[in-house]
C-alpha cells in the first residue's frame, strides 16, 4: 500500500513538472507566434510604384515608369512616358537636333501574388513614339534659264517627323529590398513599324539598323528598371 502511494505521488510530481515545462515553453514561444501573426496581418500591400529605366540615357532620352496594381491577383499595369532631347551630340545617331516623346503600356503577370510584387513575371504591351529630327542635307531645287529647266543641289536644313508604333513580349525577374525598393531585369522580343513625312531632300531616313529612330522590323528588347513602391 505504501509502495502504491509512493508510485502515485511520483507520477503526479512528474506530470506537474512536465506541465510546468510545457507552460514555460508556451510562454516563451507565444510572443513569437503573436509577433509573426501581427507582422503578416499588418504587412502593407503596395498598390503603386514609380521608377526609371537608366539605359534610355544612351539614346538621349529619359523614361519614368508608373506601376499600378490591378484587381486581379499578381497583375499590374505599367504606364511609362518618355522624352528625348539632343542637339547633335549623340553617339548613336548623326543629326543636328532631336526632340521626341513616347509612351509604353505594359500588362504584367507575376507568377506569384505578393503584397510587394517580386519574382518572375510575364508582360506584354504596346509602344508609341514620335521624333522630330533636323539634319543638314542636300536639297534639290529647280530653275529655268534660256527656256530650259535645270535642277541643282544645295546644302540646307531638312526636317523629318517620325512616328513609330509597336509591341513587346517580355519575361522578367524582379527583386525587392526592404519591401519598397525594387530592381527589375527583363528581356524579350518586339516589333516596330515606323512612318515619316520624308522630304524630297537627299538625306538619311534613319532606318539603317534596329536602333535607328525610323527602324521597322523585329528586335530584341532588354533592360533594367529600378524604383520604389509607395
Amino acid at each position: 500500500m505504501i509502495l502504491l502511494g509512493n508510485l502515485v505521488r511520483l507520477i503526479w510530481n512528474f506530470k506537474k513538472e512536465t506541465m510546468k515545462r510545457f507552460i514555460l515553453i508556451l510562454m516563451i514561444l507565444a510572443p513569437m507566434f503573436l509577433f509573426g501573426q501581427d507582422e503578416i496581418a499588418e504587412k502593407e500591400v503596395k498598390t503603386f510604384g514609380v521608377g526609371t529605366v537608366p539605359q534610355y540615357a544612351f539614346s538621349n532620352g529619359a523614361r519614368i515608369d508608373f506601376d499600378f496594381r490591378l484587381k486581379r491577383k499578381g497583375q499590374w499595369l505599367v504606364v511609362a512616358p518618355q522624352v528625348y532631347l539632343n542637339n547633335g551630340n549623340s553617339n548613336l545617331w548623326n543629326f543636328d537636333e532631336l526632340i521626341g516623346a513616347g509612351i509604353d503600356l505594359q500588362h504584367k503577370f507575376f507568377f506569384k501574388d505578393n503584397p510587394v510584387p517580386r519574382g518572375a513575371y510575364f508582360a506584354y504591351g504596346t509602344v508609341f513614339q514620335y521624333f522630330s529630327v533636323k539634319d543638314e542635307g542636300l536639297k534639290s531645287y529647280g530653275f529655268e534659264e534660256g527656256g530650259s529647266m535645270y535642277y541643282g543641289l544645295n546644302k540646307d536644313m531638312t526636317h523629318t517627323n517620325i512616328y513609330k508604333i509597336g509591341g513587346n513580349l517580355l519575361f522578367g525577374m524582379q527583386a525587392v529590398i526592404s519591401d519598397f525598393l525594387y530592381l527589375d531585369a527583363y528581356i524579350g522580343t518586339g516589333i516596330r513599324l515606323s512612318f515619316d513625312d520624308r522630304t524630297s531632300g537627299l538625306h538619311g531616313y534613319y532606318n539603317d539598323w534596329w536602333g535607328d529612330l525610323g527602324y521597322s522590323g523585329t528586335l530584341i528588347v532588354a533592360g533594367i528598371r529600378f524604383g520604389i513602391y509607395l
